[in-house]
């Protein structure tokens, strides 16, 4: 049992330590995504699977929570305004998109859209509220939605039924 133990920290610690490594490079090379489409869409479905399953949140659910916050950070976003969408998101739209979309793999592209328009939308409005510039959005926005949706239908597929 212990040795199992020690096996999930290793790996545990390991995806923390790739997640680090690739921010860092996310921000230095614009060709790298920040993801946040990706880990918005996995945190919707791990919070999906938690309620559906009757389970508690898990590790899984702590480091996709870490990545976003880490993401947030590095790319100019407003610190937690991933989370002050995905709050608003999951509980006033989610069970109503879910049940209008039928085609599910375009449901997890719709995921990616929303997790960058509403991430960029909630760090606006915390912007505004502090009486600061807005962030710009750029090309790239579109180019990280098109490599994530690719990636999220590559990963992701079957997961939300």
């Amino acid at each position: 049992m212990e040795k199992g133990l020690s096996k999930k920290s290793t790996k545990n610690i390991l995806f923390v330590c790739i997640i680090l490594i690739y921010q860092i490079l996310s921000s230095l090379f614009i060709a790298f995504p920040p993801l946040i489409g990706f880990f918005f869409t996995y945190t919707v479905i791990l919070n999906y699977e938690k309620i559906k399953n009757y389970k508690d949140y898990n590790s899984e659910w702590y480091q996709s929570i870490f990545f976003i916050l880490i993401a947030e950070i590095l790319h100019g976003f407003e610190v937690f305004s991933t989370a002050i969408f995905f709050s608003i998101f999951y509980y006033f739209i989610f069970t109503w998109l879910l049940l209008k979309v039928k085609f599910r793999n375009l449901f997890l592209v719709i995921l990616v859209i929303i997790g960058y328009l509403g991430s960029f939308m909630a760090s606006n409005l915390v912007l505004h509220i502090k009486d600061e510039s807005f962030l710009p959005i750029g090309y790239e926005y579109i180019f990280y939605i098109l490599i994530e949706s690719v990636f999220v239908l590559l990963v992701f597929k079957g997961r939300i039924i």
